[in-house]
């Protein structure tokens, strides 16, 4: 019975400070806080202003599952994806929307596991299935942003 108030009186002693390690962004970047799909659209932004992307209807509607958290009768390719990176203990850092170029978007999916960083040149649209399956957070190029973003609020 002892032990019990000693343990007790530890904690209450005793600040207990929990924080949790979220990455901030890059420089020259913002976190997404809209992501979604319309249709054949993708729609990523931060703060009203949104980048509008048409893809196919294949991948819109992955990125749509991983939103949803449904996992199909048949695994997606991004689904089987997670369950490997999880299975070897590497984590999705986050995403990356970097440029355009006038005809393609680029990001990168940074990977963490076994004490190292992978970036990898990655789809956007595979990038954002991924992401959301994973609670990844995803960045937009600032510049990008302004020079593409539509005001969506």
């Amino acid at each position: 019975m002892r032990a019990w108030f000693v343990v007790l009186a530890v904690l209450i002693g005793t600040s207990i400070a929990l924080s949790l390690s979220l990455p901030a962004p890059p420089p020259g970047f913002v976190e997404a806080d809209l992501v979604s799909v319309s249709e054949n659209n993708v729609i990523i932004g931060s703060n009203c202003t949104a980048i509008v992307a048409e893809t196919s209807p294949e991948r819109a509607y992955n990125i749509f599952l991983g939103l949803q958290g449904v996992i199909p009768v048949r695994p997606t390719t991004h689904d089987t994806l997670v369950q490997i990176l999880r299975s070897f203990n590497i984590t999705v850092e986050k995403l990356t929307l970097d440029s355009f170029d006038g005809r393609y978007y680029y990001s990168s999916l940074y990977l963490r596991g076994g004490g190292k960083l992978l970036k990898l040149d990655v789809m956007p649209s595979d990038g954002i299935a991924v992401a959301v399956r994973t609670g990844a957070p995803i960045f937009i190029n600032s510049t990008l942003l302004k020079e593409i973003g539509s005001q969506v609020c």
